[in-house]
């Protein structure tokens, strides 16, 4: 899906992408990659509104006051590390979302079981709904604003995740997961009027943190190479590079993902036979 990336007319508001760009029509995936907030705007304005949004938050378990505004695409609601942390494990875990919980079980000194807790589990999202945003969140990882996960950090099992600002630089989040682990990174204090300086965003300052731990927490626990299992009902199409539709010969490919009845119909009307 193409959104586009341009100012519009807003009303008190005027969301930008975080470098001052605009651009023309622009994938989703690729919004999500730079991290371009006039997508995520638009997207809600174009294609999902605030309300469903809300809904489906309060399904993957938030629990603050989530306004449905267009704002709601960037995250200006407030919400806690824990739970948002719990909701992109609902991605992981092929859409069930599973209630945290501190304690599994309680045991006597002699290693007797006197009681064993168990995570409330509901299933809130399509498995395809949930492999789709994964393999979208895998592009921030391994070629977008979290790639340094791999370069820098070297933590190379499969993940998915997203870097996340507030304006001013008051706050810095990472959240992401792997098939085994899901986990987030907050970076802020209690006075959102403290900075944490200039370029603290949620790459910089986030993301050093949520990397050391994965890569720590998977090296130490022998996890082995476990990648997101693709659902039946996804599936891999050729598409034109340049428009997004089904390609002609001259076209330049690339493959795109897509749930079984949504994939393009229509020929490629640049690149002519």
């Amino acid at each position: 899906m193409n959104i586009r990336n341009a100012d519009g007319e807003w009303v008190k508001w005027m969301p930008q992408n975080y470098d001052g760009t605009t651009g023309g029509l622009t994938t989703i995936r690729e919004g999500l990659r730079r991290s371009l907030n006039l997508i995520s705007v638009r997207m809600i304005q174009e294609v999902v509104p605030a309300q469903a949004v809300k809904q489906t938050a309060r399904r993957m378990g938030m629990s603050t006051d989530i306004r449905a505004v267009d704002a709601i695409a960037l995250g200006t609601s407030e919400v806690h590390l824990l739970e948002i942390v719990a909701a992109y494990g609902t991605f992981a875990n092929k859409g069930v979302y599973c209630k945290p919980f501190g304690i599994t079980r309680i045991e006597d000194r002699y290693g007797n079981v006197l009681k064993e807790y168990y995570p409330k589990r509901e299933e809130v999202l399509s498995t395809e709904t949930s492999y789709m945003m994964t393999n979208l969140l895998q592009t921030v990882l391994d070629r977008g604003t979290g790639g340094s996960v791999r370069w820098k950090y070297h933590f190379y099992h499969p993940a998915a995740g997203k870097t996340g600002t507030t304006q001013g630089w008051t706050d810095a989040w990472f959240v992401g997961y792997s098939p085994y682990i899901a986990a987030g990174a907050w970076f802020g204090v209690d006075d959102p009027q403290v900075s944490l300086g200039q370029g603290s965003d949620g790459s910089k300052a986030a993301l050093p943190a949520w990397a050391r731990f994965m890569k720590a927490s998977h090296d130490t626990l022998t996890y082995g190479h476990l990648e997101f299992e693709q659902p039946e009902k996804v599936l891999d199409i050729k598409i034109c590079q340049i428009t997004k539709a089904l390609p002609r010969n001259p076209c330049p490919l690339e493959t795109e993902i897509f749930i079984a009845g949504t994939e393009p119909e229509t020929r490629c009307s640049v690149h002519k036979n």
